[in-house]
């Protein structure tokens, strides 16, 4: 029997468009009722998380969790305060900040343990693709010391084209990413979280702290960043939209898209 589904927002459990497809609605609302918790595992923030919720019956969350930033942070529903958090340093940001004013062309998110997110060097196409899931903060300028004593947990490289990405990977100095955890995202993300910590080691957290083993987890996702969920889980879903990557580790890959509403086939063919 399965007692969790853990699963990744944008481009899986949400619709291409951002919204929840009612299907999955209606596959967690059978799940609760046959007790298996909705897990939101997400690189967003708690808040920005919840926001994408917000259209969800209240059954659907009623004492679960999330887990944020790429498995820095959980928190359980209704409280602000994560019970389990984790941080960057100021001058890992720094650093990183100073190579993407370096580099010139990528811009950057970076996210604070309290769940503000500032971007810097955003395109328009980025600002829309954010538009109604996530609330940004733009700044401006080459310098990051008003957040030096604000607790951060992860921040982002972005630019539309991960091949790109891939090779700004590589062609940077690995003292840059030194005791980091880095991962791919969204088709335009490239990820800087503390060292340890990716959505693996999130959802082998909430387990332990649930007293549920892994083996009665399903981790549902689409990219690079899932993958760590997905190898931890005892069962691991990819939606049809997922990256090669993601497919090749995964024990089902679904027919569904996240736009069709995934869940609904999960729920079919592991939970009903």
């Amino acid at each position: 029997m399965y007692r969790i589904v853990a699963t990744d927002m944008d481009e899986t459990f949400l619709a291409a468009d951002h919204t929840v497809p009612q299907a999955n609605i209606n596959a967690i609302l059978a799940m609760r009722q046959k007790g298996v918790l909705f897990v939101p595992a997400s690189g967003r923030a708690f808040g920005s998380i919840m926001g994408s919720l917000r259209t969800l019956p209240p059954e659907c969350l009623e004492g679960s969790y999330v887990i944020s930033y790429n498995g820095g942070c959980i928190n359980r529903v209704g409280e602000d305060k994560p019970i389990v958090y984790n941080q960057i340093s100021f001058d890992t940001v720094q650093r990183l900040f100073d190579y993407a004013v370096f580099a010139g062309d990528i811009g950057m998110h970076i996210y604070t343990v309290a769940g503000d997110v500032w971007g810097w060097g955003l395109t328009d196409s980025e600002l829309a693709y954010l538009d109604g899931h996530m609330d940004i903060k733009v700044f401006e300028g080459d310098s990051i010391e008003f957040l030096r004593d604000v607790p951060l947990s992860k921040c982002l490289y972005v630019y539309e084209d991960l091949d790109v990405l891939h090779e700004l990977a590589l062609a940077m100095d690995p003292a840059l990413t030194e005791g980091l955890s880095t991962t791919f995202s969204s088709g335009r993300y490239y990820e800087f979280n503390p060292g340890g910590v990716d959505k693996g080691a999130g959802i082998r957290e909430l387990a332990k702290l649930l007293d549920i083993p892994l083996s009665e987890v399903i981790a549902c996702g689409d990219s690079e960043n899932d993958m760590a969920m997905l190898e931890a889980a005892g069962l691991s879903v990819v939606v049809s939209n997922a990256t090669p990557e993601a497919k090749a580790v995964a024990d089902y890959v679904a027919e569904s898209s996240c736009s069709d509403g995934v869940f609904a086939e999960v729920y079919d063919k592991f939970i009903a």
